[in-house]
């Protein structure tokens, strides 16, 4: 069974995020949903709680980590809240599924590459195989951000960490790499698979309402498209909550 996760502070976060676990429930009915919260927040699914305090990168990938721990025998798909789920999420074979992205945006019909070139995965979906090994990139990542500026702690540590250990985004479509994790400078680390998949696909971002969504996996409201998150929750029939605006 595939298990779908999100790490979740403030209210805001938990209203986009019951909306996000509805429509999990909707496009994959029987699934289990889990919650991992460094705060009190009220949502219909089963809620881990975790200390408080630590910068939200860290934060998120400490969330991470305990679901692995407390869900040894599930394959996760890690979710921003801002996201909904349109179909069924399966794992590729591999250690870790990751979406890239060569823009963030289009003008005129043109490409604009813009962060993608210094963070061409985008981490609002990651899934991670029930194995030893994506619970080491798991720790790896979380302990890369920790060494970190305070102000990479504090946002674009995961995307920044996940590049390093991911290495070059593919030309096109879906391309599973093998990656040693660099815990060291010798050649140790433990091989892992990495999938890599389009986020055109399985982490897409629209930038109108009412977009065709045929052959889209996941959506992703992220940044200047959080305003569309309501438009297309209703579109998909779900509840949305005035918190989440």
């Amino acid at each position: 069974m595939t298990a779908y996760c999100w790490f979740v502070r403030g209210e805001r976060h938990a209203a986009m995020a019951r909306v996000s676990i509805e429509s999990v429930r909707k496009a994959d009915p029987g699934s289990k949903c889990i919650v991992v919260a460094d705060d009190d927040v009220n949502i219909a699914a089963p809620i881990h709680q975790m200390p408080g305090g630590m910068p939200i990168m860290l934060a998120n990938l400490e969330a991470q980590f305990r679901a692995m721990l407390l869900y040894p025998d599930e394959d996760i798909v890690f979710l921003d809240t801002d996201t909904l789920v349109l179909e069924p999420i399966v794992p590729a074979d591999a250690t870790l599924t990751i979406t890239w992205r060569d823009h963030v945006r289009t003008e005129d019909g043109a490409k604009v590459e813009g962060i993608a070139s210094e963070m061409p995965y985008n981490y609002g979906v990651l899934i991670a195989r029930k194995c030893s090994l994506a619970i080491d990139a798991i720790i790896w990542m979380r302990e890369r951000i920790r060494k970190m500026h305070p102000r990479l702690q504090a946002w674009y540590g995961n995307q920044l960490a996940l590049f390093e250990l991911a290495g070059p985004r593919p030309e096109s479509g879906i391309r599973i790499d093998k990656r040693r994790i660099p815990w060291t400078l010798t050649q140790y680390g433990n091989e892992i698979e990495i999938a890599k998949v389009p986020c055109e696909t399985w982490n897409y971002t629209p930038s109108r309402v009412g977009e065709p969504l045929e052959g889209k996996k996941v959506l992703h409201f992220k940044g200047h498209a959080r305003a569309l998150m309501e438009s297309y929750a209703k579109r998909l029939g779900l509840v949305w909550y005035q918190e989440a605006a």
